[in-house]
Order: structure tokens, then sequence, then C-alpha cells
């Protein structure tokens, strides 16, 4: 059994390390911030429109081990196997060793912790703050003293300067202290005390966040809503395939179960749990959902699966009490067994997926000649490409015509909106001269929409005559691409 249980992590640990495909949109838009100089760093955040902590130390990283694909994910992997061991330990506090245990090959296998631990994204550092936090406030309930405080008040703001919605969980994790100050009121207040730390030590990055707020947000997206509980649930599954959705409804039962099955020795049956801290978890995993949720719709932004990150460790808390409630040894270890070899067939399936055609479309281009220009549009295509792509290429975007490396969302769907195609177009062909042009194109993008890239082509098409497709977009790979080769102007083909 402790074999199985190690292996099963060994499993998990060297999946957060395997990744064959090259960086997609948004990792390599974090490489080329972090790749910056800190003035530049902190410039492109605020045309990103994210918090700076995770890419200080993916800059720093990055001065070390370079920005290959294989040492950028590295990072977040190393993050996703110190979450193992907090989850231990936190698992353990929780329930003892059973609890521990449950929750450890859990996370070890859960298909979403394991995507987000082999991406240069933030998000599996968010996981490992969360559970920090949730032993800093831990501490902080147990142990009079500063330093619990100071603890709390350090993870809380380290997490609000990782991503954005671990507001949304701060606010109930204050919402359920304010609860507690009628009964324990020395813990709770500490507590309380902690977050407004957390405040304190977030202002200085308040000025930036304003501005993002008022000039980038989420213009590639429409307002989610409520379905921040839906995202969440198809994230952690793993997505839609039957194995997924089976895993899914199983977590889910196995969580109830921790609310409703009440354990006396052997005997397990139903009734309402009186443990606070199972109803704890449930308000930080669904009342966190529920607020970013009310939140997406009051400021028409987006929800999508990777931010529900925050939420994640305190579902498969409750999870792993669900398991560990369940009547005999055998039943607790076979369905523990189930999810996660479920959970490591679709994490390994995950790791495996082609992400982008960018390692594609690189190599299409080297037979472009120097001088020749590579439109993308939309603009979402060219960081994963660029930084793959042959030296001598003019790499630009639609419809600024400024460099393909990073995204700017600055006044985002404003810019794209006010663009003429046609007019684009002409640039294009001015900039291009007697070189070929090649047009990166897409479907599915809403900023700007495929019929501006259509439009554009179009354009190009009456200024430079029909073009040859060197490469056809692949629809199961996630950042599909398809590439169109405008003849230099000087010998024009007739369509």
């Amino acid at each position: 059994m402790v074999a199985a249980a190690a292996l099963a992590v060994l499993a998990g640990v060297a999946l957060r390390f395997i990744a064959p495909s090259a960086l997609w949109l948004d990792e390599a838009q974090s490489v080329a911030i972090a790749r910056s100089d800190l003035g530049g760093l902190f410039d492109a955040l605020r045309q990103d429109g994210a918090p700076p902590l995770y890419y200080l130390l993916l800059h720093v990283w990055t001065s070390v081990f370079g920005t290959g694909a294989v040492a950028v994910r590295a990072l977040s992997g190393l993050f996703g196997v110190l979450a193992l061991v907090v989850a231990w330990l936190l698992g353990r506090r929780l329930g003892g060793p059973r609890v521990g245990t449950a929750l450890t090959l859990l996370l070890a296998s859960s298909p979403f912790a394991v995507r987000y631990a082999s991406e240069t994204r933030m998000y599996s550092l968010v996981v490992l703050l969360v559970l920090l936090g949730a032993a800093a406030v831990s501490w902080a309930v147990r142990r009079p003293g500063p330093w619990p405080v100071i603890a709390v008040g350090v993870s809380g703001a380290a997490l609000l300067l990782t991503h954005y919605w671990a507001a949304y969980l701060l606010v109930v994790v204050g919402l359920l202290s304010l609860a507690g100050l009628r009964r324990h009121r020395a813990a709770a207040g500490r507590v309380l005390i902690g977050l407004a730390l957390s405040a304190v030590l977030f202002l200085p990055w308040v000025p930036t966040l304003r501005w993002q707020l008022a000039h980038t947000g989420t213009p590639w997206a429409g307002a989610g809503g409520l379905a921040s509980i839906t995202a969440a649930l198809g994230g952690w599954q793993g997505g839609g395939q039957v194995a997924a959705v089976l895993l899914g409804n199983a977590l889910v039962v196995l969580a109830v179960l921790a609310l409703v099955a009440v354990r006396d020795g052997d005997v397990v049956r139903l009734g309402i749990s009186r443990s606070p801290a199972r109803w704890a978890l449930l308000a930080l995993s669904l009342g966190t959902l529920v607020v970013a949720g009310l939140v997406s719709l009051l400021t028409s932004s987006a929800v999508v699966a990777r931010y529900t990150s925050v939420a994640l460790p305190a579902f498969l808390a409750l999870v792993a009490l669900g398991v560990a409630g369940l009547p005999g040894r055998r039943t607790r270890a076979a369905v523990l067994a189930l999810c996660v070899l479920a959970g490591l067939g679709l994490s390994a399936a995950h790791v495996g997926a082609s992400r982008t055609q960018a390692a594609e479309v690189a190599t299409a281009l080297r037979s472009a000649s120097a001088g020749d220009t590579v439109v993308f549009c939309p603009d979402q295509l060219g960081p994963s490409v660029s930084r793959l792509a042959q030296a001598g290429l003019d790499l630009v975007v639609y419809p600024d015509l400024g460099p393909a490396d990073r995204v700017d969302w600055t006044d985002y769907a404003v810019r794209n909106r006010a663009a003429d195609p046609a007019l684009v177009a002409a640039r294009i062909a001015a900039r291009a001269g007697d070189h070929a042009v090649y047009v990166v194109t897409s479907r599915g993008y809403r900023v700007p929409s495929d019929a501006d890239c259509a439009a554009l082509r179009e354009a190009l098409t009456q200024l430079r005559g029909q073009p040859e497709q060197v490469v056809q977009r692949n629809p199961r790979t996630g950042e599909g691409m398809r590439v169109h080769r405008f003849p230099p102007s000087a010998h024009p083909v007739g369509p």
C-alpha cells in the first residue's frame, strides 16, 4: 500500500516535468515579460494586466537556467512538488495520516494541478501559496504572538501579487474570520489583522492595478458569471471526455460525503457534519467561486478554469475527508486508487497533447528569405512563434504592426475595432516592398474577429495576388494556426 502510494506520487511528480509541446501564447508571453530588465518588466506588466510576483521569480529563474521550454516550465514543476509537501502536512493536521495521504495523492494526480505545473504560468505557484496561506492561518488560530500574524499577512500579500483572483479567496477568509469573532475572538482577530497586513503590503501595487483596470481587462472573452463553478469542475476533472466526467462526478460525491457522512467508529451514517473545518472548506472552495462569479457579472470580466486554482486546494481537502470517511479500509483504498489512476491517466494525456502549432509554423518560415514580413492576425499568435522563428524576418502584428514577441493588452478592443483591414494591408504591402508577406491566422478569437483577419487576407490578395497556404490549421491543437504566403510585389501571381 505504501509502495503503491509512493509510486503514484512519483508518477505525479514526473508528469509535472514532462511537456514536449512548444510554449503557447500565455507561456511565451510570460517568458518575454520575465526576460526584460526590471524597468521593462514592470512596464510590460502594465500592458499585460497581471501582478508581478511570478514574473519576478521567473526573471531570476531564467537568469540562472535560461529561457528554453524545459527550463522555464521547471519552475512551475518545482512549485507543484513543494505543494505536495505542504499538502501532506496540512492533511495530517486536518484529519491525521489518512487524510494527509489522500490529499497528497489527489493533488499529485490532479489533471488540473499537473497541467499547470507543466506550464510557464503562475497557477502552480497560486496552489502552493494557497496551501502556505492555509498553514499560516492554522498557525495564527492556534498560537498567539506576532509571527503567525505576519505569516498570514505575507502569504496573503504574496497571493494577491501572484493572481488577482486571490482577492476572492481572501474575502471568504475574512468573512469566516468575522463569523468566528463571537466564539473565538482572539484567534479570529489575529487572522483579521493578518489580512489587514496583506492589504497594506499590497498597497504599493494599487496604482498599477488601477491603471490595468482602466486599460486592460479580458477583451478575449465575455463575462463568465456563475459559470465559474462549472468552469472550475471542468478544469479540475481534466476536461469533458468520459473518463474526466466520471472522475469529476466521483470527486463531487466524495466532497459531499465529507459534509453529510458522519462516522461513528466503523459505522458511517448520513447526517450533517458538525465540523466547522469542513464547512469552512466548502466556503473556501464553492464560496470563492460564487464570489468570483458575482464579481465577473458586475465587472464583465472573464471566467476561465485556470483562474479557479485559488479554490482547488480547499476542494481537494474536502474530497480527501470524504475518502477518509468511507467505511472499511479496502473500500477507501479502492476508491482512492480509482481516482488517482484516472487522474494520472488524464494528466498524461494533457501533458502529451500539442498545445500550439508554433514549432510547425517556425519550421515553415525557414523557407522565407531575410527581410520577408510575417504578420500575425490576431497578434495573440505572435509570442509563441516569434521565440522560435529564424532571425532576419520582419515579425509584426495586426493592426499596429508592432513587435510580435508580446501582446499589448492596453485598450485592446478599442484599438482593434478602430482598425481598417484594408488600410493595414496597404501598410503591410508598402513595408514589405519587394519581399514576400506571410500571414499567420487562426479562428475562434473574439478580438480581432475572424472576419477582420479574413478581410486582411482579402485586401492583401488584391494587392499581392493569390496566396499559397503553407501551413494548415490543426483543429486538435490548442493554439492552431494556418499560414498564407503572398508573393513579392514585383512578381504577383494571378488568382
